[in-house]
């Protein structure tokens, strides 16, 4: 390698890591940002929630990320089939043995 390869190489790296360092720095002058929306949307949410709280499901709780959002629309439609009454089960018996 001769000389003018190691400077361009080196010149090549110093480029990079320059782009590298202002998407960095963009990056983390951002990330207060973020942590501020998110908790803003957090409050919203923890104060809406509270106020509609007779719409919350029947748990009280949610189990996953779609029942979050879903909670107040969940007027699922009925079945059809009613509820079984008076049901006994019987054991199952083998004719193998």
């Amino acid at each position: 390698m001769s000389f003018i390869t190691i400077i361009m190489i080196v010149l090549a790296a110093i480029v990079i890591l320059a782009i590298l360092s202002v998407f960095f720095k963009a990056f983390i002058a951002l990330l207060p940002v973020g942590i501020v929306v998110a908790l803003g949307l957090w409050l919203y949410y923890r104060f809406y929630y509270k106020k509609h709280h007779e719409d919350l499901p029947s748990s009280g709780t949610f189990s996953n990320f779609q029942d979050f959002f879903q909670g107040f629309d969940s007027q699922e439609p009925a079945s059809g089939r009613k509820h079984a009454r008076n049901v006994t089960t019987k054991d199952v018996k083998d004719d193998d043995q």
